[in-house]
């Protein structure tokens, strides 16, 4: 067993309470090596698990270690200039236990609880709600969701970004609060885009069909599928268009499209897939419109050189910084 591998199987024993004093010990020398696993570690000691999951010890240790182990082989992928130890690459496994468990209790379970799973960035996570819908969480996304569905309507709560497979349920619609607006189905697929730092919401019906509605309930649409809704957060605007789902939800498969958005709105996603830090020198650039398409396998070094074709630009990367310089010698337009 790797070192890494170690640390996890110990992390995930002090997460169920049956953690050994040598155990303790190594895991203390392990957490005060550097600020990353330091803050992991504190992650997951703030971690409550009901006392329900607590029970299933035994169950939760073999479903850990097998997914824990899948990541970690996903994980040799992550590139060099991530700031995370692969060992975070369990972090969602590890948050989404108990929606596993309640799951498999089902809806009858009376006394419902609220479950917060944060994925970090850098990562992908897929979860399963109690109702069995599927939910593919982006980087950087929080999702709160109760172990057991118990009311009329199966409502969850997000921060980020996030592709929903609903399981069918026609006597409970499906509602999803994010930020500004709610999204109600039946059984359907989308993705919601809310990040609570920008400043738009974006509704992707690949699907089935949804209603869309502002959180004051004022304004409201209903979607079919291949199209998006779009809310602007500042006008408290609601509108619907026409658009190429693929370029939404292809990040789920590592695909990510820039369709001429500025310098700046990509940084930001760049920041999210990554999990870097990436400063933009000069105010002159920010706004600069970029396209372009990276598919999986390209690492952040790669990107960065085709966005920096645009010879108004170049980058340098200063331990764990990214800068994006402008090129004040040549303003030839590229894209």
């Amino acid at each position: 067993m790797s070192e890494e591998n170690n640390f996890i199987d110990i992390l995930r024993n002090e997460l169920i309470h049956d953690i050994s004093d040598r155990e303790k010990a190594v895991l203390e020398d392990w957490s005060h090596s550097n600020d990353d696993n330091r803050s992991f570690r504190q992650l997951i000691r703030e971690m409550k698990l009901s006392s329900e999951i607590e029970k299933k010890e035994e169950e939760m240790k073999s479903y850990i270690l097998q997914e824990v182990h899948k990541r970690i082989n996903r994980s040799r992928y992550i590139r060099r200039l991530l700031k995370i130890s692969t060992v975070a690459a369990s972090i969602a496994i590890l948050l989404g236990m108990t929606g596993y468990f309640s799951y498999k209790e089902g809806f009858n379970q009376v006394n419902s609880q609220p479950i917060e799973m944060s994925n970090p960035f850098g990562m992908l996570s897929t979860i399963t709600l109690p109702d069995g819908s599927k939910v593919i969480l982006n980087a950087g996304t929080t999702i709160t969701y109760p172990n057991a569905f118990v009311s009329k309507n199966r409502e969850v709560e997000i921060n980020g970004e996030a592709f929903f497979e609903v399981a069918h349920d026609a006597e409970h619609p499906f509602i999803v609060k994010a930020n500004q607006i709610n999204v109600e189905v039946l059984g359907t697929q989308f993705n919601v885009k809310a990040y609570e730092e920008d400043d738009w919401i974006e509704v992707s019906l690949s699907e089935g069909k949804v209603e869309v509605q502002s959180e004051d309930k004022k304004r409201r649409i209903f979607l079919s599928p291949g199209e998006q809704a779009y809310y602007d957060k500042h006008n408290h605007s609601l509108t619907t268009r026409t658009v190429d789902i693929a370029h939404y939800t292809s990040w789920r498969n590592g695909i990510y499209y820039f369709r001429a958005l500025p310098l700046k709105e990509i940084v930001k996603q760049l920041e999210r897939i990554f999990n870097v830090n990436i400063c933009i020198t000069s105010s002159n650039i920010e706004d600069i419109i970029l396209t372009g398409d990276f598919l999986r396998g390209e690492n952040l070094e790669q990107i960065l050189r085709v966005i920096t074709a645009d010879k108004r630009l170049k980058y340098r990367i200063e331990e764990y910084m990214i800068y994006i310089d402008e090129n004040k010698r040549a303003r030839k337009r590229i894209y």
